[in-house]
């Protein structure tokens, strides 16, 4: 287990060299030597004796706040910097030439496990996804033409209109309305807002293990106060990670009224929610593909990116299987 999600209050502390996480007063041990990755989703007591030990072993801990949203993190020093890696990172990205061959490679993958979504339903016998995959692939045809990631950027957002307007095809219960963010306002969009900030989170701890700098982005603008690049490469997981185990957990009737608290048209996870959509992505961030996990795929393209800036070879993004 590399991540450890920590969906109830909770004391984080350090006895000599073991991490003991307390919940509602039970203690429990965690070998520092197998877990690199702590998510807080609910309220949690620690000092800095417990940090010491956990930037010593290289242990990040993230944060959410209440509303289910990512606000920040404890990294450790990094340890294995690479100043040159960084040097061709930044030059691939001042290079327009150079960025738009990354960010068009970064949508068409986003693009194509999207659609993959809904082949998976339409040679299941969901004909009404004939419509919106056409759609999309007229758009696709569009990424090679975009001169600019603005221009790439509208191509995507029409994209996510078409895919996420053909959701209530494949069931009525995943029909949302409009995706509406800050806050949501139904049980799907609050699940696609906090799945997507859990992939976020995921992801920028798996770029964290290559030499790139979190900073330094191809499709996102590069802008002060978050991971940029992490916004990136989510894109091409959330389509697997969060769109598929929302269908699962939708379809299968897995969802309970007391997931959700929902008040004057605002929808946000319960502490019951959180911990239960919590341990159904930790299970599918461990189901492999190919001989690896989903995690291990993330730190796969974030390595096959840092390969591509240094001219060992081109990148191509992941793409799920059709």
């Amino acid at each position: 287990m590399e991540t450890l999600f920590v969906s109830k209050d909770a004391q984080l502390k350090r006895r000599e060299n073991t991490l003991f996480l307390t919940v509602n007063g039970m203690s429990k041990p965690y070998p520092v030597e197998k877990i690199r990755h702590i998510v807080m989703l609910s309220e949690a007591k620690m000092n800095s004796r417990i940090l010491c030990l956990c930037g010593m072993h290289g242990i990040r801990i993230s944060f959410f706040d209440y509303y289910g949203y990512f606000k920040g993190a404890f990294e450790p020093v990094d340890q294995s910097p690479s100043g040159r890696v960084k040097l061709e990172q930044s030059r691939c990205i001042l290079d327009d030439k150079l960025k738009m061959v990354i960010a068009r490679e970064i949508v068409r993958g986003a693009a194509h496990n999207m659609q993959a979504n809904l082949l998976y339903y339409k040679y299941r016998g969901v004909d009404e996804l004939n419509m919106p995959i056409c759609q999309m692939d007229r758009h696709i045809d569009k990424i090679d033409k975009t001169a600019s990631c603005e221009e790439l950027m509208g191509v995507e957002g029409n994209l996510h209109q078409i895919y996420y307007g053909a959701w209530k095809l494949i069931d009525p219960a995943l029909d949302f309305g409009r995706r509406i963010r800050r806050p949501p306002n139904n049980p799907v969009n609050c699940l696609i807002s906090f799945l997507n900030q859990m992939t976020y989170t995921v992801v920028r701890h798996e770029i964290f293990k290559t030499h790139l700098d979190q900073s330094l982005s191809w499709l996102h603008s590069p802008s002060s106060n978050r991971a940029s690049l992490s916004l990136d490469l989510a894109e091409l997981f959330k389509p697997i990670l969060t769109d598929a185990l929302i269908f699962k957990m939708v379809r299968k009737g897995m969802l309970r009224e007391n997931w959700f608290d929902q008040k004057d048209g605002v929808c946000l996870l319960s502490e019951t929610g959180r911990k239960h959509v919590a341990m159904q992505f930790s299970t599918r961030l461990e189901e492999t593909l190919k001989g690896r996990t989903y995690r291990e795929w993330m730190y796969k393209e974030a390595l096959n990116l840092e390969r591509h800036v240094m001219g060992i070879y081109e990148y191509e993004s992941f793409k799920r299987k059709i």
